[in-house]
């Protein structure tokens, strides 16, 4: 089989591999669409995500779609030649975390696509059966890979309990911010500020129904005092910092209001948050950090079939496999108006 191996920072390789084989309790999937996320960009840019570092080469990509093509024993066999979504957190399912309900924090798990464990970037995986979640006809490969970010943003927005009527301000407009716009949708009479630098990304945004766009790079400042002037002169109830840049983790409290619920999803490429302590001391704001996703895959796939989210109108570009290079570098560029660029590892051509 081939698969994409990121052999350094910047150096993408097409190789043979040998086929896996399942084990008990796994299925092998014939992996049929990767997405690019802000993590993998970590990776191919840098070698590295936080304190997460690459010693050897290695196969990335965990936002993924496929097609059970075998089993190993234990499990039922029914599920051969049908259509997953993968879950790519493999948590212990034994320790205090994940028997107290909160898997996505187990200290034990491995993960698709960090180091050291491959990801998804090949035409054939192993993966325990447990993590697959079956899609029906109607939702297509595109929006089965692209359901990890939306059960992201979904963890997310459970953590703060939103209640209709509050206000709401996105610090950033790209892949999560814009899957967390989707799901604030649901929900009645929110009062949702959008802030972004990227003039496509605010026109999406207002799809989505957020009242109020900003965008003013050089003078975050400014974007700051607006954003609060737009939820009413306090502050908003709940904030999503969805960047992990310098800036808006430095916003984030300035734009919260007293008793305000900060939410953030973004991680910071030189792993470090910084924000004035006394802003966030005075209002007494609560913060949410966001692990994952907390089993929410099969949630997504219930609203998705209930008609109420699109996760696949997050994709905005396509490659074949072998074009892999050119799709990390247009997502790193934010070139072309992309949003979320998704590999199809069935192309090998172009």
């Amino acid at each position: 089989m081939k698969r994409v191996l990121l052999k350094s920072p910047l150096n993408f390789v097409v190789e043979e591999a040998p086929m896996p084989a399942p084990g008990v309790g796994e299925a092998l999937v014939r992996v049929t669409k990767v997405g690019v996320c802000g993590s993998d960009m970590h990776l191919y840019c840098l070698g590295k995500i936080g304190d997460i570092v690459m010693t050897k080469p290695l196969v990335i990509g965990h936002e993924c779609v496929g097609v059970v093509a075998g089993v190993g024993h234990g499990v039922d066999a029914s599920l051969v030649g049908k259509r997953v979504a993968i879950e790519p957190q493999l948590s212990c399912g034994k320790c205090r975390w994940c028997v107290g309900g909160t898997q996505n924090l187990c200290p034990y798990h491995t993960f698709l696509g960090l180091p050291p464990t491959d990801g998804a970037m090949q035409e054939y995986m192993v993966h325990p059966a447990r993590f697959l979640e079956p899609l029906p006809d109607s939702i297509t490969d595109e929006a089965g890979a692209a359901m990890e970010p939306m059960a992201v943003a979904l963890h997310a927005t459970r953590l703060v309990k939103i209640r209709p009527g509050q206000s709401v301000i996105v610090l950033g407009c790209g892949v999560l911010g814009t899957c967390a716009l989707m799901l604030l949708r649901l929900y009645r009479g929110l009062n949702v500020v959008a802030v972004d630098v990227l003039p496509e990304r605010l026109e999406r945004a207002k799809a989505l129904g957020a009242k109020t766009l900003l965008a003013e790079p050089g003078s975050p400042q400014k974007v700051w005092r607006e954003a609060v002037d737009a939820v009413g002169g306090l502050g908003a109830d709940i904030v999503f910092e969805a960047c992990g840049v310098e800036e808006t983790l430095r916003g984030m409290c300035e734009v919260a209001g007293p008793g305000g619920h900060i939410v953030v999803i973004g991680s910071n490429p030189e792993d470090k948050v910084e924000f004035r302590s006394g802003a966030a001391r005075r209002k007494g704001v609560t913060l949410r950090f966001v692990r994952r996703s907390l089993n929410a895959l099969g949630d997504v796939l219930a609203l998705t079939q209930k008609g109420l989210i699109d996760p696949g109108s997050i994709v905005t570009h396509r490659f074949g496999a072998s074009a892999a290079r050119e799709a990390f570098e247009l997502v790193g560029n934010y070139a072309d108006g992309v949003l979320k660029a998704v590999i199809d590892m069935e192309r090998w051509d172009t």
